[in-house]
């Protein structure tokens, strides 16, 4: 039995948002969306639902959609661990106060300052790499007892676990998708 690791980003998030906000409206939605479960239409493919029943172990951030998340995942009564270890890390946010854009905007705000302050080294911060490695050490542990692990975490830390593993001396995809729902498959290299 080869020890996987399957790292799930969780299913939409059933918080939605139109029109512009500010940085303190940004904060606002922030709080809003990691609050709420998934969005009452957004269902797991069938072969991520079978993955997950035949796994020999489903574990889940403690965030309110990877918990929904996994609860889709594994059907009424399912049984999965829930971690704040796999929890989303915090976006590094440039500081403009007065700036209104709409959400896509800061979004890509969001994702191109993150890469920057990354290639800088300076993010993410040392104490969420820290997690990332403890989360992959842990997970690491779960697929060497139990074979097949589901994670299902969220975006950003999901590449900051991908990281912390093939350092472990783990496999990771060639090909990584990012949508809700998308799996990144880790293979032990040591068998």
């Amino acid at each position: 039995m080869t020890p996987r690791i399957v790292l799930v980003r969780h299913g939409r998030s059933a918080h939605v948002h139109r029109g512009w906000i500010d940085r303190a409206g940004l904060d606002r939605w922030n709080a809003a969306y990691d609050a709420a479960g998934i969005h009452a239409d957004d269902r797991p493919p069938a072969e991520l639902r079978a993955l997950a029943c035949a796994a020999g172990r489903v574990v889940a951030s403690d965030m309110p959609r990877a918990r929904a998340s996994a609860e889709l995942l594994l059907g009424p009564g399912g049984q999965f661990e829930v971690s704040p270890l796999l929890r989303e890390l915090t976006m590094w946010v440039p500081p403009w106060r007065r700036v209104r854009l709409p959400l896509m905007a800061w979004s890509l705000a969001l994702a191109l300052g993150s890469y920057l302050q990354m290639r800088r080294g300076l993010w993410p911060e040392p104490e969420v790499r820290a997690r990332a490695r403890e989360a992959a050490a842990w997970l690491a542990g779960l697929a060497r007892e139990h074979g097949t692990v589901v994670a299902v975490t969220h975006g950003a830390f999901r590449a900051a676990i991908t990281r912390a593993l093939v350092l472990q001396g783990w496999r990771a995809p060639r090909r990584r998708r990012y949508h809700h729902w998308s799996v990144w498959e880790m293979v032990s290299t040591s068998g």
